[in-house]
């Protein structure tokens, strides 16, 4: 639970000031040795898509970017993450993912007014290298993902983590406007 605790922090610090966040992507982008990156101490490359201009890119992103307000933990969207990992930690395809029902994962556990988003992540050891990624997105021209954790509207949040067979490590993050849990309360504390 420490983890998925700090990892809403880190995501968190992410939305109060990402132009201030820019200099852990910066730390990142000069760790690669041509597309490889080489993170201190782990066990082996990243083969990225993109390479360090991907990071740049998420660099100048940030420098640009408007604080959010911070995400309050959410009981029901804890949920939700949870059953979303499980269903990741069983597929190895990653494009199976997609057929996923979302609808009816969120309907066990309460329903979401306003915006609702998912991110997922593969591979990050450390809550920051999983934001750190995120905010990325290698591979992912559109950056939705990165756009999901700074998208404003998003007010409350769920996580989890846990281990991936292709992978190693896996962590989705669920935000959204407001949820309401079918127990009534969604007060949660991590």
């Amino acid at each position: 639970m420490s983890f998925e605790r700090d990892l809403v922090r880190e995501l968190n610090e992410l939305r109060r000031d990402p132009k201030a966040y820019s200099y852990k992507v910066q730390k990142y982008k000069d760790y690669f040795e041509g597309n490889i990156l080489k993170i201190p101490g782990a066990q082996a490359g990243i083969k990225t898509e993109e390479g360090p201009a991907a990071y740049e890119e998420a660099i100048n992103f940030l420098g640009n970017a408007s604080p959010a307000d911070e995400m309050v933990p959410s009981k029901g969207l804890f949920y939700i993450a949870s059953d979303f990992l499980a269903m990741v930690q069983k597929e190895t395809d990653p494009n199976n993912l997609k057929n996923i029902d979302m609808d009816s994962i969120i309907s066990r556990h309460g329903n979401f007014v306003g915006n609702f988003s998912r991110s997922m992540e593969f591979g990050g050891a450390t809550p920051e290298q999983v934001i750190v990624n995120l905010v990325v997105s290698d591979g992912d021209k559109t950056r939705g993902q990165r756009d999901a954790l700074l998208n404003n509207n998003l007010k409350k949040v769920g996580v989890a983590s846990g281990t991936h067979e292709t992978y190693r490590t896996a962590s989705i993050i669920v935000g959204c406007t407001q949820f309401e849990n079918s127990s009534g309360n969604d007060d949660y504390s991590i």
